[in-house]
């Protein structure tokens, strides 16, 4: 092959591969909008699982058909896919009892896995084009990929998800351009590739994302009159605002409110919501009445004239009351900018102004980093109830990060109390139990942390018809404080959970229930935490940074009542929904295994192949199950550190892609085993001090923790694309027939990593899954030294 025509493929498994990591990025964000983030962070494994089935195709066709035609099939393949995503109509609410769905399921998987195996196909092509020199198109397979992130990102927010899957398209279309010589063939594809820039930045109608129908944006464009009036793309979220009629969202309202209700518009974030745009001035005598009615104003009564702090606050209904109850000044946290530029643009009238208040300052962060920025202390802290109300059986919302509601987050909170101050957090009651509980535990576990070492007269708990409301004090409550508490509550016909002098017969009274399960269980809480926590039904285990999955309530003990529900739930997968991640895992193995097995017996047949070595079996798939079980829990652990998890998926791929790619370029200069050992260190170092580097940086701007991610990240990343690449030189060298074999075990271990690394994080936390990673690479090192052996190295 001339330098020239070898630059050009150089070039187009550049191209390739960025249109690859950009579809991929781009697919977790049209799944997570149109159905839910099961669906997202499937894609991971499926990329990964169709490189595997690549190397399948390479054991049966050792002859390749042209790079051009691979990446225009895989151009193609991507407009398949998002047909079949968008118009093939998957309902994973009657998933139980139409089995229809689990067949549409499995077309999803493989629509969307065959970019990623042509992907892999052309890859493994030029891997074994290039000979002895494979570790050079790997490193242009990596740092393409790298650059595929911020592509990705900027489609995203610039031309929306349909814009972001026309870019993927047409880098195919451009690698096509550049691996072919053909001056008919390259103007041909010249055209394709601009029709189709076209078609992304100015998307027809009938290719626009559609939702599933049960999301809460389908449903709320049922009601009479609905409008749906703005929908913006970010590189994190879509927005979506509905106007209706019918919109009516005030969690936690007392029944004994005597009001009209005051106008709203529905914010949806990625289809979830409504968090309600509100037609309210904090100075109307009649947002004053409502406010005293909403469960929060009573820390206004007890604390008259506060500074306020309130996190996760939606679309700011909380600062309104807050300031018509009476808080000198409001500082908004506000964690989604594009709901900042809604209300301060298009809604700013319709908010009355809000965020112009003068009373008001607007801050763009997240909960975590508002508490870590400067040093002011407040009288309240306010967690504000923004999200819908969640079902606890469906496990839809299980494999959510949320960093506020962790014990970690409300030490940090309490802590920037003045010493009068109060910490409240408003949640969803359920039956039984278990969002507000565990609410309930996880503040109990903070007050701890915290040093308050009787936290019973410290806290206060009540609730209405739906919600419950927690306050924890600095100081104890003193007796006057407690009379103001019981006349708020008999004024709103709140039941008391726990008072530090509660009389049992304040209980039960207004909201009646069979049994008051809630005192009960936040008493048990209160008393005996540990064993509480062990006995109830569903875990109610305090989240932690590491583990900050608050919505993940799911036991292994529910099986058997998941199963016997089945199709008994209007909830996604008939309330299974943890239990698709186990159902994910064993497609990935059923999928695996003939992906591993195949090219043995297909390679069994050439002469020149004496057999397979069992390090090589190892080898190959220690670093597939190392790499995923690294790579994701850094994704959502550094989601704290970077706020947006988009960009904190974005900003892990590129640094450790690219930072791989460099390591892949110098593999053949280092000592595979010494490179090895190296990273196992690294990890360890990683693991004891990455949370201290994360708490630090939370402070900082976004453009410094960007920085201090990438210098977390490129050691750990340089130092893991050298043992694949080494591999493939050794393989090479001592036995060629084997390359196709390697890559499928590698693509084949590293899909099951991806569904078995969200599963480790959900039940044991980010460093045993990084453990885990470490584990694998230690595999590695150890079958190092045998790599090839038992191979026929003619």
């Amino acid at each position: 092959m001339s330098r020239s025509r070898s630059t050009s493929t150089t070039l187009g498994l550049a191209l390739i591969s960025a249109g690859s990591l950009a579809f991929e990025i781009s697919l977790t964000r049209l799944f997570a909008v149109q159905q839910f983030h099961h669906f997202a962070f499937m894609v991971i494994g499926l990329a990964v699982m169709g490189f595997a089935a690549s190397g399948l195709l390479l054991a049966l066709k050792p002859k390749h058909p042209p790079l051009a035609g691979l990446a225009c099939a895989y151009s193609a393949s991507i407009v398949l896919a998002y047909l079949t995503i968008n118009l093939l109509p998957f309902d994973s609410y009657s998933i139980a009892w139409d089995r229809r769905q689990v067949g549409i399921l499995l077309l999803y998987f493989l629509a969307a896995g065959a970019p990623f195996l042509l992907t892999g196909w052309t890859v493994g092509a030029c891997l074994s084009d290039a000979g002895p020199q494979a570790h050079l198109p790997y490193a242009a397979n990596l740092v393409g990929s790298a650059l595929g992130c911020p592509a990705a990102l900027a489609a995203l927010a610039l031309l929306g998800g349909e814009g972001a899957v026309a870019l993927a398209i047409a880098l195919g279309l451009l690698a096509a351009i550049s691996f072919t010589p053909r001056i008919t063939v390259r103007a041909i594809l010249i055209t394709l590739t601009g029709l189709t820039l076209l078609a992304g930045v100015c998307p027809p109608s009938a290719l626009a994302l559609r939702l599933s129908p049960y999301k809460p944006l389908s449903v709320a464009q049922l009601a009479p009159e609905a409008r749906l009036t703005l929908t913006q793309w970010s590189a994190s979220a879509r927005l979506d605002v509905v106007e209706s009629n019918s919109v009516h969202v005030l969690p936690g309202l007392s029944l004994n409110a005597q009001i009209e209700l005051p106008r709203q518009a529905a914010i949806f974030i990625d289809g979830d919501g409504p968090i309600p745009i509100n037609q309210l001035s904090p100075d109307d005598e009649q947002t004053q009445t409502l406010a005293a009615h909403m469960p929060a104003a009573l820390v206004y009564q007890l604390r008259p004239n506060a500074q306020a702090l309130i996190l996760q606050p939606g679309a700011g209904l909380d600062a309104v009351i807050a300031l018509a109850a009476g808080a000198t000044h409001v500082t908004l946290a506000i964690d989604e900018p594009m709901i900042r530029d809604a209300l301060t643009g298009p809604y700013a009238n319709f908010s009355r102004h809000l965020l112009s208040y003068p009373r008001l300052t607007v801050i763009t962060s997240q909960g975590r980093g508002a508490l870590r920025t400067g040093d002011q202390e407040y009288d309240v802290i306010q967690l504000a109830l923004s999200q819908g109300y969640r079902p606890v059986t469906s496990g839809a919302f299980s494999l959510t990060e949320n960093f506020t509601l962790t014990v970690e987050a409300l030490s940090q909170a309490y802590s920037r109390l003045t010493d009068n101050g109060l910490l409240v957090i408003t949640r969803w009651l359920g039956t039984p139990p278990s969002e507000s509980a565990r609410a309930w535990a996880t503040l109990l576990a903070a007050l701890e942390a915290s040093g308050v070492t009787n936290p019973a007269h410290h806290l206060i708990a009540y609730r209405g018809m739906r919600t419950a409301t927690l306050i924890a004090a600095k100081k104890p409550f003193s007796p006057s404080e407690l009379m103001i508490v019981r006349a708020f509550l008999q004024a709103n016909a709140f039941d008391p959970i726990h008072l530090p002098d509660l009389d049992p017969t304040e209980l039960n009274r207004f909201n009646q229930l069979p049994a008051d399960t809630y005192h009960e269980l936040y008493t048990a809480l209160l008393t005996n935490p540990a064993s509480t926590i062990a006995a109830y039904d569903f875990n109610l285990k305090p989240p932690t940074d590491d583990r900050p999955f608050f919505f993940h309530f799911f036991r292994w003990r529910q099986t058997p009542d998941v199963i016997a529900t089945l199709g008994l739930t209007w909830q996604p997968f008939g309330g299974s929904g943890y239990l698709v991640l186990l159902a994910l895992l064993g497609l990935m193995l059923a999928l695996a295994v003939p992906l591993v097995l195949a090219p043995l017996v297909i390679l069994g047949r050439s002469a020149s192949w004496s057999g397979p070595s069992l390090p090589t079996l190892g080898y190959f798939a220690c670093l597939g199950a190392g790499y995923l079980l690294v790579e994701i829990p850094l994704i959502q652990y550094l989601t704290l550190l970077l706020d947006r998890p988009a960009l904190a998926l974005a900003t892990v791929l590129f640094t450790l892609l690219l930072a791989s790619g460099v390591g892949s370029l110098i593999s053949i200069r280092v000592s595979l085993r010494k490179s090895l050992a190296a990273l196992i260190v690294l990890l360890v170092l990683t693991i004891a001090l990455l949370p201290t580097a994360v708490d630090l940086g939370l402070a900082w701007g976004v453009a410094a923790r960007l920085v201090l991610t990438i210098v977390i990240l490129a050691p750990v990343g340089l130092l893991m694309g050298v043992p694949f690449a080494a591999g493939l030189h050794r393989l090479e060298v001592r036995a060629p027939g084997s390359i196709p074999w390697a890559w499928a075990v590698n693509g084949a271990v590293s899909g099951m990593s991806g569904v078995l690394a969200a599963m480790i994080s959900l039940d044991a936390g980010f460093t045993v899954t990084l453990a885990v990673g470490t584990l694998a690479y230690l595999g590695a090192w150890v079958t190092a030294p045998k790599l090839t052996s038992g191979c026929n190295t003619q």
